[in-house]
Order: structure tokens, then C-alpha cells, then sequence
């Protein structure tokens, strides 16, 4: 019977295409999930690991309810594994799922939508209780009959099994601007494991440097009730970009071998009266044309560094970002001449 339910509201999200689509979709599986969950979900198990802070299983939990990206993804994900079943129909598709949850939310809707024979996923999460959580929904579910694995581990150490090639990577374990969250060192690992055909989603994070005003930016302060007009958040008109500083994807570029960037000096505005905010905006591909803009999501809400206030006796600036420990933005500064 849930089986049958799930099929019938991941098909909806699939077909979905409007804005008040997508969040009564998102709303029905949220509803789905509370429904058959019987884990006590803790806001208490938080684990600090060198390179983020993993969410509590109450925290993971609510992510589903950050509409757009929980549409979103899933229907990258789902374009992904139908192209991944088109390239190599002679066999099953590997999945790694790194932080999965207590619900697995980006792959457990999905698994009624293809043939148990075509799936073998690994899916990894460092909290118990999230690992709990995902055996009970698979159980009541009926959806235990598919090649999953359940393991409670870092993702950031974690190493695949030899046999295991890994045809699609997931891992959506990301805070606003990259900070706090271990998104970046959890990628690092992965692409290490992943062969050339492999996807990974999401397919690029894209880190932008601004000087902007950020109480006039968007802004999703709650999804459940500004999602359905996030169109008329509009950016604001004096923003001012400056660079886009990396990009998030299989090549990493510039942060492959290293755990901290330093961006190049850039000058800083002499009137900055309209632009007092130093920001980092961040925007996601999640696959192919599927992408999270500003503000569409709490994930891609902007994030300022620094007010132009504080350092106005200074020309430029250089952005630091930081994922040895808590990933973290800051700053350096070059003095007038």
C-alpha cells in the first residue's frame, strides 16, 4: 500500500512544473514521511567531523521541507539514473548516497519508479538514528526487496568497496554559502572514487563574489510560506558582481588538493553607499538543466562576509574560505597607498 503511494507522489513531482506544483508535491511526501516515520528524530546528535558539523537527525529531517531544492533534486536525480539505465542497460547502476538522513529522501521515492534489478546503492550516514530511521521506511515501505546498503560512517573517510564503481554520486549536505556543513570535504572524497562516465550531484555548486546590500537581496526565510511567491523576491538593482571565486564539481578545480581557497585581491568601491555588503552568492546545478537559483532554496541564500563599513580605510580585499574544521569565509585586506 505505501509503496504504491510513494510511486504515486514521486510520478506527480516528476510531472510537476509550476511553482505551486512543485510545493504540494513537496508537501504530500513531507506529510508521507512524518506519517511513516517512527524514529524520534533528535535535534541532540549533531557530530562535529574535520571538515563540517553533520545535521542532527531532526535537522536532516526538516530539509525536506525546504520545497524547491527537495523537488528539485529529486528530479535531477531521477533524469540522472534514467540516463545512467539508457547508457548501461545490460546491468545494475551503482549509487553512492552520502548523508542520507533518516529519510533518504533524494533516493527512497525514486526506487518504485525503476526495476529492483537496476539499483545497488550504498547509502551512508554518520548518525544511528538516521540509519534506523532509513531500515524502517524500507521495511514498511516494501522496498527492502532492493540492493541497499545501510552504513553508519563518515562519508568524508569512507571508502567504497573495490567491486563497487561508482556509476552516480549523491551528497546534498550543504549550508548556505558552503559554510558550516561538510558538502565540500564529503565531495573531495568522493570524486577521488568516481570514474570518468560517473555523475555527481549535484553536478556544480557556483561560488560568486558581490558587493551588494544584503537586506535588499532575496532571501528565503521560511519555505513552507515564501516559496510560493519567491518569483517576486527580485535581486537587488545596485548589486555589483565581482568574480565568481570556484566551482564545486568533478574536476573540484581549485580546492583539489588543498582544504582552504584564497581568492585574488580585488579593489574594493570607493562609494559603496548602494553596495555596503561584501557577499558570497551561491547557485546549483543540480542536473543538466535543473538548476537552484538565489534564494530559491536556503541553500543558495546569500551570505555576507563583511560590511564595507568596517574596513573602509582599506583597497582591496582577498576571500578566504576554510573547510579544514567548520567550513567558514573570511578575510584579508591590503592597506591604501
Amino acid at each position: 500500500m505505501y509503496k504504491q503511494e510513494l510511486a504515486i507522489i514521486v510520478q506527480s513531482i516528476i510531472e510537476s512544473n509550476t511553482i505551486s506544483d512543485h510545493v504540494k508535491c513537496a508537501k504530500t511526501l513531507s506529510d508521507f514521511y512524518s506519517r511513516l516515520s517512527s524514529v524520534k528524530h533528535s535535534i541532540q546528535n549533531e557530530v562535529s567531523v574535520k571538515g563540517g558539523i553533520a545535521l542532527s537527525s531532526s535537522g536532516a529531517a526538516d530539509c525536506v521541507d525546504d520545497y524547491l531544492r527537495t523537488i528539485y533534486f529529486i528530479k535531477g536525480i531521477y533524469n540522472a539514473i534514467t540516463k545512467l539505465t539508457a547508457d548501461f542497460p545490460e546491468r545494475s547502476i551503482n549509487i553512492l548516497y552520502a548523508g542520507c538522513g533518516p529519510y533518504a529522501t533524494l533516493i527512497l521515492p525514486l526506487l518504485p519508479m525503476f526495476n529492483k534489478e537496476r539499483i545497488n546503492a550504498i547509502l551512508l550516514d554518520i548518525n544511528a538514528e538516521s540509519i534506523e530511521s532509513v531500515h524502517h521506511l524500507l521495511k514498511v515501505t516494501g522496498l527492502n526487496e532492493y540492493s541497499l546498503q545501510l552504513i553508519e560512517t563518515d562519508a568524508i573517510t569512507y571508502t567504497k568497496p573495490k567491486d563497487f564503481t561508482i556509476d552516480l554520486a549523491i551528497s546534498e549536505t550543504m549550508h548556505y554559502a558552503l559554510t558550516r556543513e561538510p558538502q565540500v570535504a564529503i565531495v573531495k572524497n568522493i570524486v577521488k572514487q568516481l570514474p570518468p562516465h560517473g555523475i555527481l550531484i549535484p553536478e556544480e555548486i557556483r561560488i560568486d563574489l558581490a558587493y551588494t546590500f544584503l537586506d535588499h537581496e532575496p532571501s528565503l526565510k521560511n519555505a513552507i510560506d515564501e516559496v510560493k511567491s519567491y518569483n517576486q523576491m527580485q535581486p537587488y538593482p545596485h548589486h555589483v558582481f565581482v568574480d565568481r571565486l570556484f566551482t564545486i564539481n568533478k574536476e573540484l578545480s581549485s580546492i583539489s588538493h588543498y582544504s582552504k581557497f584564497e581568492s585574488d585581491f580585488y579593489n574594493l568601491p570607493e562609494n559603496f553607499a548602494k553596495i555596503p555588503d561584501v557577499c558570497i552568492f551561491t547557485e546549483i546545478k543540480v542536473f543538466e538543466d535543473i538548476e537552484l537559483k538565489t534564494a530559491e532554496s536556503y541553500i543558495t541564500n546569500p551570505y555576507c562576509v563583511v560590511s564595507l563599513y568596517s574596513i573602509n580605510d582599506w583597497s582591496k580585499i582577498q576571500l578566504i574560505y576554510d573547510f579544514s574544521e567548520i567550513p567558514k569565509w573570511s578575510y584579508n585586506v591590503n592597506a591604501l597607498k
